[in-house]
């Protein structure tokens, strides 16, 4: 399958991807930003293909016409043409890589003694990066949400406490009542917190490094 390389508008890192990729996003190994790759790979969004399918709705009535005869419709045929965003994102990494070698030509010339310039080195998109990333990400929604039910679940425990405590002067069977809640209210918790402690145990192996454990209340 043919490669094709695509330039990070943000810092000018190469990477390669092939045809399945196109119209995807991939972070960046260099700045760490997102980077679409295009929607169709360099050299398939040229040619007659997308002139045909534009003919009937732009020129109705004037098959025939040779499209130099008149030069006001070829430029407004120019100017309407829906498609200048692909023709850009397939020609930025000629742009960019011509730019580097006539930056790179210039200083060999000026400075003989010096080394000419290095191009980026290109990256191969890795899918199973992409997955891995993926993981990560439902593995630290994961966290967030039991992290939210342990706190919620420990206001409760420490509500059923307070209560327990001032239902003391009670009589027994409100006691009783108070003190059933109370250790309702902790193996409810208990549980919770058993189940948090798993999703950061996976978080971390994934890759994690945000601190939720930080965050978890004491029993």
């Amino acid at each position: 399958m043919e490669p094709y390389k695509h330039s990070c508008p943000f810092c000018g890192q190469h990477i390669e991807y092939t045809v399945e990729y196109c119209g995807k996003q991939v972070v960046c190994p260099s700045c760490g930003k997102t980077v679409t790759f295009p929607a169709i790979p360099p050299g398939r969004g040229r040619g007659t293909t997308h002139v045909k399918a534009l003919e009937p709705g732009r020129v109705k009535g004037e098959a025939g016409r040779a499209p130099l005869r008149n030069r006001p419709k070829a430029l407004s045929f120019l100017r309407d043409f829906e498609h200048w965003k692909v023709v850009w994102q397939c020609a930025v990494p000629f742009l960019v890589i011509g730019m580097l070698l006539a930056g790179a030509a210039f200083v060999k010339k000026k400075f003989s003694d010096s080394p000419a310039l290095v191009a980026p080195s290109t990256v191969q998109a890795d899918p199973q990066a992409w997955q891995r990333m993926a993981d990560l990400n439902k593995a630290e929604r994961a966290v967030r949400d039991l992290l939210k039910v342990v706190q919620a679940d420990h206001a409760v425990v420490v509500a059923a406490q307070r209560a327990r405590q001032q239902s003391e002067q009670g009589n027994a069977a409100v006691k009783k009542s108070f003190e059933e809640q109370a250790q309702l209210a902790q193996t409810t918790f208990s549980d919770a917190r058993k189940r948090l402690d798993v999703a950061l145990d996976k978080y971390q192996t994934l890759g994690g490094t945000v601190d939720y454990r930080s965050q978890v209340p004491n029993n």
